[in-house]
């Protein structure tokens, strides 16, 4: 297939239809993580005057299908098996003919190649993926890409970082590949308030950093939790507040209990449907990942006037301003992230400074709204469509 670099340099343009264009979004599950809610805030967001989204994932019905289907979006999940990838391409193919898309967006590796191998079967001309990780643990996905990277376009990286991994680490040629950096929205963490300390098991005076974020090996909690002890060791007053699940819930738990420092000092709370208030509950954010794309929840730390503290890694590079948002340090190196955490702990004139400069910066960078209009307008121009000035949907 044709290039994105190339389509884009060569198309025609046309004047938009009469009718909404019929665009299809693809999605490995509707489950509440980073790369689902966003594809839940692009469909909703949309000019609905000029677009018509319909949402496929290739999962079991997952929590996210509602809030779709009250927007009005046409919502289908396929229930695949994970281990019957023929099955997953054969059913893609029956949706893709039902909704008829002009062009179909796909978010996350097993969503990406089922849609290159379905959309040509079912007649979708335009196909544009979503790298949204640097994927550096399975490293036969890379290889995948790399073999199918022609069915498609291209792709949208969620940043510079992930563009330069997928170029020069999985060997996608650079003319299938831009980037739109992910967006938040401003208002639910506007209208956010704190929550009590108390309620959380934090005494009112505690310097308390929080990490939100999936409990696996690529987030980097044994470093976050033995850089927590030298802080917790030097400050009796310094707290460290989990939210999130995963596989490795119930070794990290073991490890923290074993370190009579931190007895008493991180709380696990689990999954959360109130974020933004312990966003706003908290006095520095931390996130110790070893590798990432655009992790959203930095976004929506600064978005809450909340200092960060994170590793230098893709995407999170991008979005933290060290000395101006935050503090970068390396990743995988619990002494430069404890002595960081500790200067953190130690100037709360820093931490107000940083948060208010975080928050200008994504009003600035990493609105909900710009991020929107970057996929239409590469959708337009893909489709050789004229793009004027646009509103979205709300």
């Amino acid at each position: 297939m044709q290039t994105l670099i190339g389509r884009l340099a060569t198309v025609a343009r046309r004047p938009w239809p009469d009718d909404p264009v019929p665009v299809s979004l693809v999605i490995t599950e509707l489950d509440v993580g980073g790369a689902e809610r966003a594809l839940v805030a692009l469909a909703t967001h949309l000019d609905r005057r000029r677009w018509r989204p319909s949402v496929i994932a290739l999962g079991p019905e997952g929590p996210l299908a509602g809030p779709l289907r009250a927007e009005g979006l046409a919502t289908v999940c396929l229930g695949v098996d994970p281990r019957r990838r023929v099955d997953a391409v054969r059913r893609l193919v029956r949706a893709l003919r039902d909704q008829a898309p002009q062009l179909v967006q796909s978010f996350l590796f097993h969503a990406n190649v089922a849609t290159r191998l379905a959309a040509p079967l079912a007649g979708s001309p335009w196909v544009v993926n979503g790298h949204r990780v640097a994927e550096r643990r399975a490293r036969y996905y890379l290889t995948l890409d790399r073999l199918t990277e022609r069915l498609a376009l291209g792709a949208v990286c969620v940043s510079h970082g992930v563009l330069r991994f997928m170029r020069d680490v999985a060997g996608i040629s650079p003319d299938r590949l831009t980037v739109i950096p992910n967006g938040v929205d401003l208002g639910p963490i506007d209208r956010a308030k704190p929550l009590a300390r108390a309620a959380l098991g934090v005494p009112e005076g505690a310097v308390l950093a929080l990490c939100v974020g999936r409990l696996t090996g690529q987030k980097g909690l044994p470093i976050l939790l033995e850089s927590a002890a030298r802080v917790a060791a030097a400050r009796p007053d310094w707290h460290l507040a989990l939210v999130g699940d995963g596989p490795d819930r119930d070794a990290l738990r073991r490890r923290a209990a074993r370190s009579g420092t931190l007895a008493g000092r991180v709380h696990w709370l689990g999954l959360r449907g109130d974020v933004p208030a312990l966003l706003k509950t908290a006095d520095v954010f931390v996130l110790p990942s070893l590798w990432e794309g655009m992790p959203n929840v930095i976004l929506e730390a600064m978005a809450a006037r909340l200092a960060v503290v994170a590793t230098a890694v893709e995407g999170t590079e991008e979005a933290v301003i060290p000395g101006k948002t935050g503090w970068l340090v390396p990743p995988g190196d619990p002494e430069s992230l404890g002595r960081t955490l500790l200067e953190a702990a130690d100037h709360p004139e820093h931490r107000r400074r940083f948060g208010d400069a975080g928050r200008a910066r994504v009003e600035a960078e990493f609105t909900l709204r710009r991020m929107v209009d970057a996929y239409q307008h590469l959708w337009a121009s893909i489709l050789g469509l004229e793009i004027g000035p646009q509103e979205s949907s709300r």
